[in-house]
Order: C-alpha cells, then sequence, then structure tokens
C-alpha cells in the first residue's frame, strides 16, 4: 500500500498536471455515483446548490444594506468567497442542465477530443472556491471570530456553509483534484493581498473605521501582515493536497463498494464485455460513467 501511494503521488506530481486537460471531459457534467449517461437526481443536486448559493448571497447583501455596510460588502475576503462559491455553483448548474436537454451538445462533449473552454474556466473556479471556502472558515473561526461578533444565520451561512456544502460537493462529483493546481486558490489569495495593500493606500477602512480590512492584515505593521499571508499560503497548500486525498478516496470508495458493470444500453444490440466501454450510447440510459474508471487520458 505504501508503494502504491508514493507511485499515485509521483504520477500526479508529473508536469502535465499543472495544465487545465482532462478526457473525458463529460465526467464535469457527472456525478461519480451515477451509473447512467444523465442522472435527473444529479441535475436537481446541482441546480439546488446553485439557488441555495444564490439565496445566501442576496441575504448576505440584504444584511449589509440593513446595517449600512453596503458600500464595503466586497472589500472583506469572506464576501468573495461567497460570491465564488454563487459564481461556480450557477455555473455547474447551467453545465449540467445543458447537458441533460441538449443531446447534440452531450454529443458534441462525448466527441471531442479536447476539453471545452467553460469546462476549463469551472474547473479551476470550482478548485479556486474549494480551497478559499475551506480556508476563509479555518481562519475566520480560529482567528477573526471574538464575543463581540455574533453567532447568528448570516454568519453561519457565510462561515460554515460554504466549507461544508463544497467539500460534500467534492465527494460528490466526479471530476479530480490536482496537486498542482493548488497554484489556483494561490493566486487568487494574492491577487486578494495585492487589493488589500491598494485598498490601505488608499486610505480606505473596514466598517468599524479602523484603517485596515482585517486586523491580521493590517498593512501598518508590513511584517505581521506578511506573516499573515505567508500563514495562509502554506495552509491553504496543506487543505489543498487534503483534497486531493478525499477525491482519492472517493474513487476507491465507488470501486470498492459498487458494481463498474457496463449497462446495455436501449438502443444498442451489441454485447458488452466488461471493460470495454459501448459506442452506441443511449442519451437517455446511457452505459456506464467514464469517471468510474478513474483513468486520464492527455
Amino acid at each position: 500500500m505504501p508503494s502504491k501511494l508514493a507511485a499515485a503521488c509521483k504520477d500526479e506530481l508529473r508536469v502535465r498536471n499543472c495544465c487545465m486537460g482532462y478526457m473525458p471531459p463529460e465526467e464535469f457534467v457527472k456525478s461519480q455515483w451515477q451509473s447512467r449517461t444523465k442522472s435527473t437526481l444529479f441535475l436537481l443536486y446541482r441546480l439546488g446548490l446553485a439557488l441555495f448559493y444564490s439565496a445566501v448571497v442576496i441575504n448576505s447583501l440584504v444584511e449589509s444594506s440593513l446595517n449600512d455596510t453596503l458600500g464595503k460588502y466586497f472589500i472583506y475576503l469572506t464576501h468573495w468567497g461567497i460570491l465564488m462559491c454563487m459564481a461556480t455553483t450557477v455555473m455547474g448548474a447551467a453545465l449540467v442542465t445543458r447537458w441533460y436537454f441538449q443531446p447534440a451538445y452531450s454529443e458534441k462533449i462525448c466527441n471531442c477530443d479536447e476539453m471545452p473552454r467553460s469546462f476549463k474556466v469551472y474547473w479551476m473556479m470550482h478548485n479556486i472556491t474549494l480551497i478559499v471556502s475551506v480556508c476563509i472558515t479555518i481562519i475566520y473561526w480560529t482567528i477573526l471570530h471574538n464575543d463581540q461578533m455574533p453567532v447568528d444565520a448570516n454568519n453561519i451561512l457565510i462561515h460554515a456553509t460554504n466549507c461544508v456544502f463544497m467539500f460534500a460537493d467534492l465527494m460528490i462529483v466526479a471530476y479530480p483534484v490536482r496537486i498542482w493546481h493548488v497554484l489556483q486558490p494561490i493566486c487568487f489569495g494574492l491577487f486578494y493581498c495585492f487589493f488589500s495593500v491598494i485598498y490601505f493606500l488608499c486610505g480606505g477602512t473596514n466598517i468599524k473605521g479602523n484603517p485596515y480590512i482585517y486586523n491580521v492584515l493590517d498593512w501598518n505593521k508590513p511584517g505581521a501582515a506578511m506573516i499573515t499571508v505567508v500563514g495562509t499560503i502554506i495552509l491553504a497548500v496543506i487543505v489543498h493536497v487534503l483534497m486531493f486525498f478525499v477525491y482519492k478516496l472517493r474513487t476507491v470508495m465507488y470501486l470498492r463498494c459498487f458494481n463498474t458493470k457496463p449497462i446495455l444500453p436501449t438502443n444498442s444490440t451489441s454485447n458488452l464485455q466488461q471493460g470495454k466501454p459501448n459506442d452506441g450510447i443511449s442519451m437517455v440510459y446511457g452505459t456506464d460513467n467514464r469517471a468510474f474508471t478513474i483513468s486520464d487520458k492527455y
């Protein structure tokens, strides 16, 4: 087992895995756990998650408006994170909906030789959202939260449910986590850091009138602020590696707990053999989900 783990990690660290190429691309519109080409349950899940995060964003905007802090809503990383959750889940729902209702689009995706650009953008957004959500939750509840901050519904929605639901989503989707993709959330974090510096130089303040956004990111004390930045990068790397092993655990769980024999499509009379995909895929019932083979093609 240790040798297999080492081999898997060595393969994962190859330079080719820095890129956004992955085959088959239809895994980005499927669940790891569905047994048909299309899943009504997964479609409803995607739509429900998109509606949930849209409602969370709307609720947080209303709360900020009622507290007269709407003008500073977009300076906080927490709100950047929840906006990313909404954007990612809405885009995911749009892709799955199109896959489900447009057979021509589904056939095009199944027969393409390269990942569509929209899938690459969605994958990058999901990578960023997952890691940023977990890091925001950890940092807020361990460092930033104090007794003066109410633990109300809005606080829980933007500082806890984002982490819980994105982690659960990782256990449901069919596409992989690449270790090298940790660069994406790191770049997102550095962009926010650059924004905080510009905001500070322009004389910006937080909702309490302090000359910083977060007290741990006070650029009046650049040394302490840089320690926060470096510490957050290290945390992001640790979280991302943990998410990689969660992804590996997900695929192992599927292979051990479920039958991977292909399902005979209703529009095919060919004989299927174990491990050999069928070319005549029914877009209603379909064959086995290629996500279950855990094989990549570049």
